[in-house]
C-alpha cells in the first residue's frame, strides 16, 4: 500500500514537473503568439490520441485541464493550447507520426463553416479545384495555424501551405496533419483515391523515419529540408468532380450499394490486403452472406477487389512519381512481379510501360 502511495507521488511530481517545464517553453518560445482553433478541429487530435491508445483523462492531467475540456472544449481555443494539445498528445503516445495519423481523421465536419460551405460546393457537382479554392478563402475561419496558395507549375498545381509558426516544436506536427488533412478531406470530396506527385517538408527528415507510414499517409515520394510546404497534383485530378452530397447519395439505393461500401473499405485499407472474411466482419455479416449478395450483383470479392487496385493503380501510375515497386507495396501486393502479372492479365500492358506512356 505505501508503494502505491509513493508511486502516486512520484507520478503527481512528473506531471507537476512537465507543466512546469511547459509553462517555461511557452513563456519563452510564444510570448506573441496569437489566434484560434475552432473546436470541431481539435476532434481529429483526439480521435487519433484514442485510436492509438490514449486515454483522455491521462492528456487532460497532462496538460493541467479538466477531463470536461477534452470532451467539451470551448468553441474556440487559443492556437497556443492547440499547439500543446498536439505535442502532450504525440508526447503521451511517445508517437512522433501523430501528425499523419490527425491528418486521416480529418472530414467534412471539422471544419465547421468550410465544412458547410464544401457540402454546399459538393451539391452544385463541382470540381476538386473549386472545392480546394473554398478551402483558401475560408481556412481562416477554421484556425490561424497558417494560410494557403495555389502555383501552376507546368501540368501540374503546387499547393503551398505556409506556417505561421514553423519553428515551433509542434510544427512538424501541425503541418503533417494539415497536408495529410488536406489529400484526406478530398478523397472524400471526390469519392476517389487522389495520387500525389510530391509532398515536401520544410522541417528535416524525422530521425525516426517510417517510409511505409509516410507512404500510406501521403502516397507519394516525401521531400524534406524544403523551401515549402506543399503536395503537387496534377491539373487533370483537381479537373476531377466531386461526388454527390450525402443526402443524395443515400438516396440513390441502387443494387450496387454493397459493393461500393466494399469498394470504401478497400480504398482505405489497400496495403492491408483485406481478406474476404475480414470485410465481412467489418460490414457485420458473414462470409458466406457477403458472397450470395455479391453473386446477386453478379460479382465477387475478387472481381471488387480488382476493380479497386486496378482504378488505384491507373492513378499512381499516370499522376504520381512513385516506383512500380512502391505502387505494388500500396496496393497490397507482397511481390512486384504479383503486381506486374496482374496488370498484364487486366491491361495487356506492363506498368512500366503504361507509366512511360502516361508521362511522356
Amino acid at each position: 500500500m505505501l508503494f502505491d502511495k509513493d508511486h502516486s507521488l512520484l507520478y503527481s511530481v512528473d506531471i507537476a514537473l512537465k507543466r512546469h517545464i511547459f509553462t517555461i517553453k511557452r513563456r519563452s518560445g510564444r510570448d506573441l503568439m496569437t489566434g484560434f482553433v475552432i473546436a470541431a478541429y481539435i476532434q481529429p487530435v483526439l480521435e487519433a490520441f484514442l485510436q492509438q491508445g490514449g486515454r483522455l483523462s491521462s492528456l487532460a492531467d497532462y496538460m493541467g485541464v479538466s477531463d470536461l475540456w477534452i470532451l467539451n472544449p470551448p468553441q474556440k481555443i487559443t492556437t497556443e493550447q492547440y499547439l500543446n494539445l498536439l505535442l502532450n498528445s504525440s508526447q503521451l503516445l511517445q508517437d512522433d507520426h501523430l501528425g499523419i495519423r490527425i491528418g486521416q481523421h480529418a472530414g467534412l465536419a471539422n471544419f465547421d463553416v468550410l465544412g458547410q460551405a464544401l457540402a454546399n460546393t459538393q451539391s452544385k457537382a463541382l470540381t476538386l479545384a473549386q472545392a480546394l479554392q473554398q478551402v483558401m478563402v475560408l481556412e481562416r475561419l477554421v484556425h490561424r495555424l497558417g494560410d494557403s496558395r495555389i502555383q501552376v507549375e507546368g501540368h501540374n498545381i503546387r499547393l503551398i501551405w505556409r506556417a505561421q509558426y514553423q519553428q515551433d516544436k509542434a510544427a512538424r506536427l501541425v503541418v503533417e496533419s494539415v497536408l495529410a488533412g488536406i489529400i484526406h478531406l478530398a478523397q472524400q470530396l471526390t469519392g476517389r483515391l487522389i495520387p500525389v506527385r510530391e509532398v515536401s517538408f520544410v522541417h528535416e527528415k524525422p530521425s525516426d523515419y517510417q517510409v511505409q507510414l509516410y507512404q500510406q499517409g501521403f502516397r507519394a515520394d516525401c521531400l524534406f529540408n524544403q523551401k515549402t510546404n506543399s503536395l503537387v497534383i496534377a491539373a487533370e485530378v483537381l479537373a476531377w468532380p466531386l461526388r454527390k452530397t450525402e443526402e443524395l447519395f443515400k438516396q440513390a439505393i441502387t443494387t450496387e450499394k454493397i459493393v461500393d461500401q466494399i469498394k470504401h473499405l478497400l480504398e482505405g485499407n489497400m496495403m492491408s490486403n483485406l481478406k474476404l472474411a475480414q470485410v465481412a466482419a467489418m460490414l457485420g455479416m458473414g462470409e458466406r452472406s457477403l458472397q450470395r449478395k455479391l453473386k446477386q450483383h453478379e460479382t465477387s470479392f475478387q472481381q471488387v477487389l480488382a476493380t479497386v487496385r486496378l482504378q488505384q493503380a491507373y492513378g499512381y501510375l499516370k499522376y504520381s512519381n512513385l516506383s512500380i515497386l512502391h505502387i505494388s507495396q500500396l496496393l497490397g501486393f507482397k511481390e512486384q512481379s504479383s503486381f506486374n502479372h496482374f496488370f498484364l492479365q487486366q491491361t495487356g500492358s506492363s506498368p512500366l510501360r503504361y507509366k512511360t506512356a502516361k508521362q511522356n
